[in-house]
């Protein structure tokens, strides 16, 4: 082997890691970028799930007609802040858990694949994300909690509002129901989630 082919096949080598850790760096900024702006449009439509959720599950006089009555008649009552409650911990929290989601997906489809030997298996697409949707969730589920909470306190039928924000509200659930208050859905949503995210 001559000097040029052996400098040829070391920096082909040495290139392999720089290359996986630019579509790695690639695929996080792609999957913040789109975790924020589709969070942007949709956010408005959250809150308005979440708030007739509500007012069902405490069996309320329920204040809506609907997805469109319940953002129009909360945007004209608290303005448009209250339409986008829960989105700083949603930019905090829910944007580094799609990122860890779709990261961990790969690598652990990969896993899977190179243990069945089939990278088109159906088995390794769902347990590649039944795995990441388990890791992802410890973000997700106590992000959700947080969000849910400051979207729906101006329903709790209170003088004032009940949280001054994400940390605050972090700060109160821990102190009144400790950390099992943050991942009180955590079961739930990765069995409703995972087999979906797979």
């Amino acid at each position: 082997m001559s000097f040029q082919d052996g400098n040829e096949q070391s920096s082909s080598t040495s290139s392999t890691p720089k290359s996986t850790q630019n579509t790695i760096l690639s695929n996080l900024l792609a999957s913040a970028t789109a975790s924020i702006v589709s969070r942007l449009a949709t956010h408005p439509l959250d809150t308005a799930k979440a708030r007739l959720q509500y007012v069902s599950k405490k069996r309320l006089a329920s204040p809506y007609r609907g997805t469109f009555d319940a953002i129009m008649k909360t945007y004209a009552k608290e303005g448009i802040n209250a339409l986008y409650r829960g989105f700083g911990i949603i930019l905090v929290g829910g944007t580094p858990g799609t990122m860890l989601y779709l990261c961990s997906y790969d690598v652990f489809k990969d896993r899977t694949s190179s243990v069945f030997n089939d990278h088109s298996s159906f088995v390794a697409h769902f347990f590649g994300g039944m795995f990441a949707e388990t890791v992802a969730c410890m973000i997700y589920v106590p992000v959700d909690v947080i969000k849910e909470r400051l979207q729906v306190q101006s329903l709790m039928q209170r003088k004032s509002l009940l949280y001054k924000g994400s940390y605050d509200a972090v700060q109160q659930i821990m102190k009144s129901e400790g950390v099992s208050g943050l991942y009180r859905a955590y079961i739930p949503t990765l069995l409703s989630f995972g087999p979906y995210s797979a």
